[in-house]
């Protein structure tokens, strides 16, 4: 590219430039992907009869109600509820405060960001050497990553559109902590 494009082609008008292919419909990533989403089950819904047993079994799944109203936020709910179920000091909680409420900006979901630290903890209990424990935290991250992809959106301001009370909430954080648990499990203490 000439020095006379680069010039006339400037940050200014690139950013000047996205709003009106938004606004025109250019189809971003995202667009298409919540298009998709709408049709998805959902973590909020009432429990089907096999997640109803899941949920019963899984020791996660009932541990999580018990860490609400303790000014937890979601990832620390998460995170807290696999450290216990692995045997590791809850000293890790700290870390997802910042986690919680899409980063506080309503992007990640903090049981999505949450759920991942824990696998990251599970891995390093499993996995002395950086590249066995980077490769074994990659697998389940792509698993988690699938399951929640195949259930509704990844973002809080998406999420808590649809759930409106604390019934949808614990469900919620129900779902993702028994998959979490099934992903963790080999690291449990």
């Amino acid at each position: 590219m000439s020095k006379q494009v680069a010039a006339a082609f400037s940050r200014r008008h690139f950013v000047g430039a996205i709003c009106p292919m938004i606004a025109g419909g250019l189809a971003l990533p995202h667009a298409g992907l919540r298009a998709q989403q709408q049709d998805l089950p959902g973590f909020w819904s009432e429990f089907t009869p096999e997640e109803r047993a899941t949920i019963a079994q899984s020791t996660m799944a009932q541990d999580v109600p018990s860490h609400m109203g303790q000014g937890l936020g979601c990832a620390e709910i998460c995170l807290a509820a696999s450290c216990a179920y692995m045997g590791v000091s809850d000293e890790w909680v700290d870390a997802a405060a910042v986690f919680s409420g899409g980063f506080g900006k309503g992007d990640l979901c903090g049981l999505l960001t949450g759920g991942l630290m824990a696998m990251g903890i599970a891995a390093g209990k499993l996995h002395e050497g950086r590249a066995e424990l980077k490769q074994f935290a990659r697998g389940l991250k792509d698993e988690y990553w699938e399951w929640w992809m195949s259930r509704g959106p990844v973002h809080c301001a998406e999420l808590r559109q649809r759930y409106d009370g604390s019934e949808e909430f614990i469900r919620m954080t129900q779902r993702a902590a028994a998959k979490v648990e099934q992903l963790i499990e080999p690291a449990r203490a």
